[in-house]
């Protein structure tokens, strides 16, 4: 596996004055495995997990505020020697398992600047709204799934990256460009999620990597204990199951099951959105930046942790969409728009908070919607998402003619290839990511 976030943490590394990192995200996205990836590049390496070591947990009480004794007591306690300077990582998995843990990171920044410390652990939202946590005294980075960039790498594909990266200057070659759809529609089945990808990259068949998916949504599921009593499981399983069938259109409770209360509904989906199983975008005025300073709370739509998980809890097999056409499902509106905001979203950068957002105009007499907005130097930058055979913009052309005082590029998104015409960027849905992280150059 090759994950981009390997960059950061060698910037990190790289830092003078360096602050404790933690790393965030859903359970099973890899932060685990990239930390002791990142692990190789030090001369000693010390892992404990406060969810398998509770053993530890009384030390971090003990001593809190207490630094250099908190790590001599670990020394002990695992029977790994920690210096106190560069050449050693001290990783703690779960961290959320230990408030004061969570606490500490802070004093690894006052009194032992030269140890490099990275935390990560699931569930951290849910600690961070009961405790006073210390902003500005740690680093943060959010994991996502493998985006289709990382897919194509994991696969020894650096020629398709690399090609993609000069999409800038001229459309690929037909031949090219019609390969990396079906790349696409590939990934689309897939999702990336590493343990799934891992298994098709080792010869797995779709079958083989279905079964994946089925126990990934399972312990998902199982892990729904852990918000009780904050919400009813069944509250949890019947927001989990719906998000799939609501993509790409205005999440209303009462498509969720119209016999339960909204207020307990809502509830269990922005448990899900703490959890990082989900992901709300708002409906922002877009009347200049920030785009969130304008947003209705009530007015949003929702997006899963991955897309390939996606298709799993709506029941349809991998190997007979293959079959019957590969390119289906990365054409599919809401499907599609699952995979764009997906792609936006794992490129999120360091100390950043994910965020996407949406338009939509509810004029009886002139609706329009515009699927997609985010913000990139200082403008804001629409973005429709189209099916393979979609030509029509109505809604970004009224959204352009609206706020033209705010927009400086508008994005297609679709099956076509690279072009151009006045402000209106089209992209092939492989360059998503691509473009957000070289957004100047256009």
């Amino acid at each position: 596996m090759r994950r981009k976030a390997l960059i950061s943490f060698d910037q990190w590394k790289s830092k003078k004055d360096r602050y404790p990192l933690l790393v965030r995200g859903a359970r099973q996205v890899g932060k685990t495995w990239l930390v002791r990836e990142h692990a190789k590049s030090y001369k000693n390496f010390v892992e404990i997990n406060l969810e398998a070591q509770t053993e530890l947990i009384p030390a971090f009480k003990d001593l809190f505020g207490k630094p250099a004794q908190l790590i001599t007591a670990i020394s002990q306690l695992t029977q790994n020697k920690i210096t106190l300077d560069s050449k050693t990582l001290l990783f703690i998995d779960e961290i959320q398992a230990c408030p004061e843990a969570l606490l500490s990171l802070r004093y690894f920044k006052e009194k032992l600047p030269t140890l490099p410390v990275i935390a990560a652990g699931s569930l951290l939202e849910f600690a961070f709204s009961s405790l006073s946590f210390p902003v500005g005294r740690i680093d943060f980075l959010h994991l996502f799934p493998m985006n289709f960039e990382e897919f194509m790498l994991a696969r020894g594909r650096e020629d398709m990256v690399g090609a993609i990266k000069k999409i800038k200057n001229k459309p690929l070659a037909t031949s090219v460009h019609e390969m990396l759809l079906k790349d696409v529609g590939l990934y689309t089945l897939l999702g990336g999620m590493p343990e799934v990808v891992r298994t098709h990259i080792e010869g797995g068949d779709l079958n083989d990597c279905q079964a994946v998916q089925q126990r990934l949504v399972v312990n998902y599921r199982e892990d729904f204990h852990k918000y009780a009593p904050m919400v009813r499981i069944d509250d949890m399983r019947q927001v989990f199951a719906s998000i799939p069938r609501l993509l790409g259109q205005k999440f209303k409770y009462s498509h969720v099951d119209p016999h339960s209360k909204s207020r307990e509904l809502a509830q269990a989906l922005n448990l899900l959105v703490k959890a990082g199983l989900a992901y709300k975008a708002c409906h922002s005025s877009a009347n200049g930046l920030p785009l969130e300073a304008q947003i209705k709370p009530e007015k949003f739509k929702v997006f899963f942790v991955d897309v390939g998980l996606c298709l799993r809890l709506l029941g349809l097999s991998l190997s007979q969409l293959s079959q019957e056409r590969p390119d289906f499902l990365s054409n599919r509106g809401a499907i599609a728009e699952q995979l764009v905001a997906q792609e936006l979203l794992s490129c999120t950068q360091q100390n950043e908070s994910p965020a996407i957002y949406y338009w939509h105009r509810e004029q009886p007499s002139a609706q329009a919607e515009v699927d997609l907005l985010i913000e990139q130097n200082g403008f804001v930058v629409p973005i429709e998402v189209k099916s393979q055979k979609g030509t029509g913009m109505k809604s970004l052309h009224q959204f352009l003619l609206e706020k033209k005082q705010f927009v400086k590029t508008a994005l297609r998104i679709s099956s076509h290839p690279y072009g151009i015409t006045q402000n209106i960027l089209s992209l092939p849905k492989y360059a998503v990511c691509h473009v957000k992280s070289s957004w100047s150059s256009y």
